[in-house]
């Protein structure tokens, strides 16, 4: 009898204890807030309805590629444990991958930053050969994007994020691609350094394509957690609630106009069978 008193005083003890919290350590692309800020409002609704006691820190990379990030996800004591950047086969072998489209694929629809200059040619073209032949694309190194103008057929020059604004001014390419939801915020970034840029209000380019959350593979305690999260806030409504409501996405909606914009369609031969497959509800077509 006083063996099994002892017994319940302890699983007493054991229950009473408060659960280890779970500490998310988010590496931001560019230590951007105002830029990701829908991003980061998704990922503290998944957090929330994890149902778990977790710390979100957030580790700000302004002069780091996505592949230097990426690197760091994989070392078992990193300074970094999840991540959200745009799919790729690679990413998806090599990390724990959330499946479910961070922006509804709003990633994939793609508008460019242009000198002012350039608004006659953007509003002349009419054909994806026109704007193949027509456009030089700037594009980030280790964008997936990148790979899927180039495979596409279009002209790229890749740098970093920063370089590719000072090389806009210098008239390296015609336009830099960024997604509808981005271009607006980092112009008004961008304006007092670079008056004479524009976001072109002609054409839009659409593949399917979109951020996903990756968490290390040393972690899979965090990536089950957020995964649940992610998955209570898309099935009680919360996910399309803040995605409707967030300030980010009211003001794209409101500026892109897409009926008066050509779009043109590309492939994504990046996909995997795994993405393909998620359900079709996932993903919006602004058109």
């Amino acid at each position: 009898m006083k063996h099994q008193y002892t017994l319940i005083t302890l699983l007493l003890i054991v229950f009473a204890l408060p659960c280890r919290a779970l500490d998310y350590k988010l590496a931001l692309l560019h230590g951007d807030e105002e830029v990701f800020s829908y991003e980061l409002s998704v990922i503290r609704l998944a957090l929330k309805y994890t149902d778990q006691p977790h710390t979100l820190e957030l580790l700000n990379y302004k002069q780091a590629n996505q592949s230097r990030i990426l690197r760091l996800l994989q070392q078992p004591n990193g300074p970094v444990n999840f991540f959200f950047t745009g799919f790729s086969p690679e990413r998806e072998k090599n990390l724990l991958q959330i499946d479910f489209p961070l922006t509804r694929g709003l990633l994939g629809h793609r508008i460019f930053v242009i000198k002012k200059q350039d608004l006659p040619l953007f509003k002349s073209i009419a054909s994806l050969e026109d704007l193949k032949k027509g456009v030089v694309v700037g594009s980030g190194i280790g964008w997936p994007d990148t790979d899927v103008f180039i495979l596409n057929g279009f002209t790229v020059q890749q740098a970093s994020y920063q370089s590719l604004w000072k090389m806009l001014q210098a008239n390296r390419f015609t336009g830099i691609n960024r997604g509808v939801h981005e271009a607006y915020v980092e112009i008004r970034q961008q304006t007092k350094q670079y008056p004479q840029f524009v976001v072109d209000p002609s054409v839009m380019v659409i593949y399917n394509f979109d951020y996903f959350v990756y968490v290390s593979p040393h972690h899979p305690e965090l990536f089950h957690a957020l995964k649940k999260g992610m998955q209570v806030a898309y099935e009680s409504g919360a996910f399309h609630h803040n995605f409707n409501t967030h300030p980010q996405i009211q003001t794209m909606l409101e500026q892109l106009q897409p009926e008066k914009r050509k779009t043109f369609y590309l492939d994504n031969p990046l996909l995997s069978d795994r993405i393909k497959a998620l359900p079709q509800e996932y993903w919006l077509r602004l058109q």
